[in-house]
């Protein structure tokens, strides 16, 4: 239940930095996508539906602000959230290499799938444009937040739950 509720108030301050903060910050009209980031750290950390769920909860907040359908970008953040679960299984804290490519993984994931829903269904075609000015920009800008964000989850998760320890049996009877 602790890990639900600090998704929840990590959801809430990416959301607001991205909305309030990360405009002011532009580098070529692109900003990082941190609701991208925190889905797919999420899924990747702690699983399968705790990806979900924050996929969900990044999903809806986007819809209910910026979106014209609810549900569309609910599909997309789940996605990630569960895609990334899946690889929970690679998760080594130490290294930085897989959560970095699971970063810009779902990145490029998430701009294709954007494009299909809000271009493509529209009959706008320019994907290789799109992909050129729009998605490899923002990877490499996610990217370079997203390692920030990794760390800070990592530094959380140490203190939200420090490892157990195992008491070793000392008394052992021999007959």
């Amino acid at each position: 239940m602790k890990r639900y509720l600090s998704m929840l108030v990590m959801v809430v301050a990416c959301f607001v930095c991205q909305t309030a903060i990360f405009p002011h910050m532009q580098l070529l009209h692109i900003m990082p996508n941190l609701l991208v980031v925190l889905t797919s750290i999420s899924g990747f950390m702690y699983g399968r539906k705790l990806g979900m769920y924050a996929g969900f909860l990044c999903g809806a907040l986007t819809d209910c602000i910026y979106g014209d359908v609810i549900g569309i970008s609910i599909l997309i953040f789940v996605m990630i959230g569960y895609v990334n679960g899946m690889a929970n299984k690679l998760y080594f804290k130490d290294d930085l290499s897989i959560p970095i490519t699971a970063i810009v993984l779902s990145d490029f994931l998430y701009g294709l799938l954007y494009f299909v829903c809000f271009f493509l269904l529209r009959g706008r075609f320019a994907i290789l444009r799109y992909f050129a000015g729009v998605m490899v920009p923002e990877a490499i800008y996610t990217v370079i937040i997203g390692i920030l964000i990794y760390k800070f989850m990592y530094w959380l998760e140490e203190k939200l739950y420090p490892p157990e320890e195992v008491p070793l049996k000392t008394e052992s009877k021999i007959y």
